[in-house]
């Protein structure tokens, strides 16, 4: 699973250029302002004379997205294929500097206000490079600080975004000139360039970061040559000029869970609701009734109960994502295998809707197999995902990654691992892992098959020999 592996080196870069490009060198070295270089970033929006309706159809790739037809447009709402990115919400489009594909970066969740839009980038040996759009300065958005005619702007602000939405002041909605602000810094080898612009009450930032010259000057060009489109009540988009635009590529809500998901599920939290609570175990298997789900143990495996709910965690971001897993997830039991060496099983309920979480739609779906490891590794419950395969059985499609997780404190300053395999598959709405744990590969090999059985059909094998492994 090379794009998992590559989002924590892409991660790692990021904070690299947080610490040492802004923390150590935080004089600007060049600060350039665009203003209305760009003509198309500044020319104003007039009627078109043909229509290209995006209004009451459903986006490619929207139909299984976390963002379905109806609902509000988000801030992260765009369209993405091998050599663009458009962004729905804020009205404008570039061509990538290099391919999407084996190119995504996963991000973590963002504090309120803040919103992931784009991340991209490559590895190759010592070289790297990366680019993250983000947008934030909209700090209303957080509930626990808004007024209430602070959110009666947001709701007017979603409105206006929202194709098919009515007019507010009998007014077509048009985007205000952008106006590109530019810095660039370096820290030896390492350069970056960050450019901002205020859109939509916004501020969007198209921030670049490597050690590549290639990338880095692909990357300006690309941001510098961005196109600004239109849209009006009737969800016609068009040019400044007044021509038709069609936003060509796949619906993407971008590269991590939406904030305004994220700040809806903390505060109803719906696992409540969707995931029954209780003690199922009996006789050593588990019986879930109101879904129609059983479960049998390996034989002579032994229930610990329900695992703890985890830390609450040290920074406002870890505090964030625990409390996020608390409104989404449930951890249904815990149960260690006869030997006790410290080899155990956690099954795992996620709501699917509650968390945005992708999930492959076919057997030959890898990309989507592989977009939930990444969310999955991300949510911090689950350990570093290195391979995944998609298996079909029982008429059933289950996702198998292979990773490893931290097992203790460190020694002689290298961290202890123990080897996880995680089967997951999508039932009901919601996604169900099962987590096997040991201390070694070899003892993970030799963890029993077990049985699951969902709504009363046939019963599956189900187990660690399922990534492979056996």
């Amino acid at each position: 699973m090379g794009s998992v592996w590559r989002s924590s080196l892409y991660l790692n870069c990021l904070r690299e250029w947080n610490s040492v490009l802004l923390a150590a060198f935080p004089q600007i070295l060049i600060g350039v302002l665009l203003g209305c270089t760009f003509t198309p970033l500044c020319a104003q929006c007039h009627v078109p004379n043909e229509s290209s309706r995006l209004a009451n159809r459903t986006l490619p790739g929207q139909e299984n997205s976390s963002t379905v037809q109806g609902e509000r447009l988000l801030p992260e709402a765009g369209l993405l294929n091998d050599k663009t990115y458009t962004s729905l919400y804020f009205g404008f489009s570039f061509d990538l500097p290099i391919p999407l594909q084996g190119h995504r970066i996963m991000l973590p969740i963002r504090l309120p206000g803040d919103h992931a839009l784009l991340g991209i980038g490559f590895q190759d040996g010592k070289r790297y490079g990366t680019l993250v759009v983000t947008a934030g300065g909209h700090r209303e958005e957080d509930s626990r600080n808004m007024t209430p005619e602070q959110e009666q702007e947001r709701i007017d602000e979603i409105n206006k975004s929202k194709p098919g939405a009515s007019p507010l002041n009998g007014l077509e909605y048009t985007p205000a000139p952008i106006h590109l602000q530019r810095v660039d810094k370096h820290a030896g080898d390492v350069k970056g360039t960050q450019f901002s612009a205020r859109i939509r009450e916004y501020q969007v930032h198209f921030t670049i970061q490597t050690n590549d010259k290639s990338f880095l000057e692909k990357s300006r060009q690309s941001i510098e040559a961005v196109r600004v489109f239109c849209t009006n009540d009737a969800g016609t988009f068009f040019t400044p000029e007044g021509k038709a635009f069609t936003p060509a590529g796949t619906f993407t809500d971008g590269p991590t869970i939406p904030t305004a998901i994220v700040d809806e599920a903390i505060r109803t939290h719906p696992a409540e609701e969707t995931i029954p609570a209780g003690n199922y175990m009996a006789n050593g298997e588990f019986r879930m009734p109101q879904l129609d789900l059983s479960y049998a143990l390996p034989t002579d495996w032994k229930i610990i109960g329900q695992p703890a709910g985890g830390d609450p965690g040290e920074t406002a971001l870890e505090e964030r994502l625990q409390s996020l897993w608390q409104s989404c997830a449930r951890a249904l039991f815990r149960a260690n295998a006869p030997a006790g060496n410290g080899t155990y099983l956690e099954l795992r309920a996620l709501d699917q809707s509650c968390l945005g979480l992708p999930a492959p739609a076919s057997a030959t779906d890898r990309l989507g197999s592989e977009s939930l490891g990444e969310y999955l590794q991300m949510l911090g419950h689950f350990g570093k995902i290195k391979a995944n395969r998609l298996i079909q059985s029982g008429g059933r499609l289950f996702s198998v990654y292979q990773g490893t997780l931290a097992a203790g404190p460190a020694a002689h300053d290298l961290e202890q691992r123990a080897a996880e395999v995680i089967v997951a598959t999508r039932y009901r709405k919601l996604i169900f892992a099962w987590c096997w744990r040991a201390p070694t590969e070899s003892e993970l090999r030799n963890i029993p098959p077990s049985r699951v059985s969902f709504g009363g059909g046939p019963q599956i094998v189900i187990g660690p020999g399922m990534a492979g492994v056996n």
